[in-house]
């Protein structure tokens, strides 16, 4: 069988939406696809690459992303692509490769490793590609292209204004006959119910929704809050507010090198108490949050992930004690519950510089599963924002005054 019919072949075993058979037919060197979750983006690469792979002459293709999580599902949908008769070997521990009967290998890397360097492609798949540095793609993805006039398709939903927006946006432009660029929501896959998406609308904040389902291009996409400074930022300070109760209080205990958190509300949201703590013992933290804990009255919602303990000693002492378990599920439920708090302007805080930097850094991404996971950017904390969430959906679950006048003991 020549690599031509074999090629057929591998077309003639699937069906392309409309969407993916623009993208297929385009004949344009660097492909950007920016559209929704469940469009069907990875597959589309998928049957891209193989082609690319079967080509004549082809030697080394690539699928590159961000980890192993975006990676994982490139290498099963590769190899589902292609007949068993058209797979000469593979390796199925990391990093992965498939070598095809006619010579040429497709391999699988991360941007993580700078194994990527040096190397010359025919073609190229970047996944999650708003999620890879500008300088992973001048620097070291880039070049591999060069050689060999290699081709490159990026897919990826948007996040903010970067290298994949700057070429999603030539990919528009006349000016760039070598881009092509495509955008579409995920409604637009027949093969997903509207009723699936209209789902996760109610899920997800309008932010994320519009990113990762809209395919919109967001300034600052990947963060969470937004505008905090205009909506809950005031100027007063904490030693001259006792605020009126029942308080919910929130605390993050420290783990390796992170901080200890204690975060009060009072029952119209404004924020009483706030105290960060590193390297202290167990038995100061617990002074720390029976002393709030007895100065505002109210529910303690602590993290109780990793230790009863703790929650047992401040049970003991007489605290009012809430654990919360920080699973996946739960996080995402106490930060949606505070934006939702923070775009009502249902809190207020201080001018805390810490405070509003981990709140105006923190961000989100959305795994090949459709999930959204919430974190601060690697090497940053999130200790404020986990107290402050606490405190938030203790405030939440209690009974409150309603009345959103600024009151203050001064």
């Amino acid at each position: 069988m020549s690599t031509t019919n074999a090629v057929d072949e591998v077309r003639l075993e699937w069906s392309p939406h409309p969407g993916q058979q623009d993208i297929l037919s385009d004949d344009s060197r660097f492909k950007i696809v920016a559209c929704g979750r469940r469009w069907g983006k990875t597959e589309c690469a998928a049957k891209w690459l193989v082609g690319q792979a079967l080509a004549p002459e082809a030697d080394l293709v690539w699928w590159v992303g961000p980890g192993y999580e975006v990676v994982d599902p490139g290498y099963y949908a590769v190899l589902d692509t292609l007949p068993d008769r058209l797979i000469a070997d593979t390796k199925e521990s990391k990093p992965y490769h498939i070598d095809l009967v006619y010579g040429a290998r497709i391999a699988f890397r991360t941007t993580k490793s700078d194994s990527n360097v040096g190397v010359g492609l025919d073609a190229l798949v970047i996944d999650e590609a708003a999620q890879v540095s500008k300088q992973r793609w001048t620097r070291d993805l880039r070049p591999t292209l060069s050689d060999t006039l290699g081709k490159m398709m990026a897919i990826s939903t948007p996040r903010g204004r970067n290298w994949f927006h700057d070429y999603f946006q030539r990919g528009q432009s006349p000016d760039h006959d070598d881009v092509a660029s495509w955008t579409a929501p995920t409604y637009d896959n027949p093969h997903i119910p509207d009723s699936e998406v209209d789902a996760a609308r109610d899920e997800v904040p309008e932010r994320v929704f519009q990113q990762e389902y809209l395919a919109e291009f967001i300034d600052d996409a990947g963060g969470v809050f937004e505008r905090v400074r205009d909506r809950i930022v005031e100027d007063y300070h904490l030693d001259e507010t006792e605020g009126s109760g029942p308080y919910a209080t929130g605390v993050d205990f420290a783990r390796h090198q992170d901080y200890t958190v204690i975060h009060t509300l009072d029952s119209k949201g404004i924020t009483v108490y706030h105290e960060r703590l590193r390297n202290v013992s167990w038995p100061q933290i617990q002074r720390r949050v029976e002393t709030a804990a007895g100065t505002y009255p109210g529910t303690v919602a602590v993290d109780a992930s990793r230790d009863n303990k703790i929650v047992g000693d401040l049970a003991e002492a007489g605290v009012n004690v809430r654990p919360v378990k920080f699973t996946a599920p739960r996080k995402r439920q106490l930060v949606e519950n505070l934006v939702t708090q923070i775009e009502q302007e249902a809190v207020t805080i201080p001018d805390l510089p810490v405070l509003v930097t981990e709140l105006q850094l923190f961000e989100y991404d959305v795994t090949k599963a459709g999930n959204v996971r919430y974190h601060a950017p690697e090497g940053h904390h999130d200790d404020c924002v986990d107290a402050f969430a606490l405190a938030a959906d203790a405030r939440h679950r209690t009974p409150q005054d309603t009345n959103r006048s600024f009151a203050r003991s001064f």
